[in-house]
């Protein structure tokens, strides 16, 4: 036996010299395995070769896959067993059938397909064709596998995971409710610091509208945001899909600044950017990724409230072995040994009046988007960074 390609059709080819295939003395034509002559009629050489296809009947038999030989015109020549039990015909019965009425389509490379059984009922099933050349016949071999159990076993793997998931979300409800509060407290606060700068200027005489309509435009972008904020909430219990769309991680920092400038500037904070050019785009959120950098930074804020002027915050993007990250650095007291472990974690804070989400969040969307988060204490203060898979350019 030999294997190789054949020319004409680029396919795997297996060549069986010497085997019960011969051909008809008198017309050449393929040695008939289902309906043979007599074997009285028969020359001692054909006798030899009948003789080995009732050999080759036994082992097919013994084989618990279906195996099916078609011929050039599509109808079997040789079934055994497991393929008659399996599309549901006596084995009389298989070679009277053609191959593409059990499997429609299985000479055009598709390895799952539907097979049609003798009650014409379907079944999935896996195919494997190869082409066998005996003698001067070129056929079609086919091992036919039923893909029921399997694919149903994948449908309800990803069921269960599906549903571990949506359960994993539900039991998070309780400390999501407090990171809804967190994140909505951000520009809830941005609107009442601007409602009272728009009181005081109201009260000027004569006010300054021009001031007034740009503090009016603050508020309507802040509450856009709180509601932005509620609606991914919704998805992500609802299981519905949030879009990651390529984002360039320098425009979502001066977003997130944008939208608490009002809020550094009542806590003496000067914010020195150090962003990198050509940095590669991210895949994610806008919105979750602008929740992040606005975590991190508040909480920066919050570790210098006790920290003498200048009250500088720096915050840093760099390309690093293919992910762009971004450090937001402080001069505060640094990092507690007793938390550095559990920062992230849920209802972990030092703040007397935290609720211990914010860093909780940070960590759960930079995870959704396949980064990570980490912390380090420095000689003076602390940094806080993230980095994510950066997109080919």
């Amino acid at each position: 036996m030999g294997q190789g390609i054949d020319p004409g059709t680029g396919r795997d080819h297996v060549v069986i010299r010497g085997v019960a295939f011969g051909q008809a003395r008198a017309q050449g034509a393929l040695f008939d395995p289902v309906h043979p002559p007599p074997r009285e009629l028969l020359s001692s050489h054909e006798r030899g070769r009948a003789l080995a296809l009732d050999q080759v009947r036994i082992l097919l038999d013994a084989v618990p896959t279906a195996i099916l030989l078609a011929g050039a015109d599509g109808r079997v020549v040789l079934a055994n067993s497991a393929a008659a039990s399996l599309f549901g015909y006596s084995h009389d019965a298989m070679p009277h059938v053609f191959a593409d009425t059990l499997v429609p389509a299985f000479d055009q490379g598709a390895r799952e397909l539907f097979a049609t059984r003798a009650d014409g009922s379907e079944l999935p099933v896996d195919v494997e064709c190869r082409t066998v050349v005996l003698g001067n016949a070129t056929l079609s071999l086919l091992t036919v596998a039923d893909a029921t159990q399997r694919r149903r076993q994948e449908r309800e793997a990803t069921l269960q995971r599906d549903e571990l998931a949506h359960l994993s979300r539900v039991a998070m409800l309780g400390e999501l409710s407090g990171a809804l509060a967190h994140e909505i407290n951000q520009p809830l606060y941005a609107i009442l610091c601007n409602a009272q700068a728009a009181q005081r200027l109201l009260r000027s005489d004569p006010p300054d509208l021009t001031e007034i309509r740009d503090i009016i435009d603050d508020i309507v972008v802040d509450d856009r945001r709180a509601g932005e904020v509620i609606q991914r909430l919704r998805k992500w219990l609802r299981k519905e899909h949030v879009d990651h769309v390529p984002l360039g991680l320098n425009g979502v920092v001066l977003d997130a600044l944008h939208l608490v400038r009002a809020d550094l500037l009542q806590r003496g904070v000067d914010v020195h950017l150090e962003l990198a050019g050509e940095l590669p785009h991210v895949a994610g959120d806008r919105i979750q990724l602008q929740q992040v950098v606005l975590n991190l930074v508040m909480n920066g804020c919050d570790a210098m409230e006790h920290t003498p002027a200048p009250r500088v915050l720096r915050i840093r993007t760099q390309e690093d072995n293919g992910c762009v990250r971004l450090e937001v650095i402080d001069r505060g007291k640094g990092i507690e040994p007793a938390i550095a472990q559990t920062m992230f974690d849920p209802f972990e804070t030092t703040k007397p009046d935290g609720m211990g989400m914010g860093l909780a969040v940070c960590r759960t969307i930079v995870e959704s988007h396949d980064g990570r988060v980490w912390a380090q204490s420095l000689d003076v203060g602390a940094r806080v960074a993230f980095e994510l898979p950066g997109l080919p350019a």
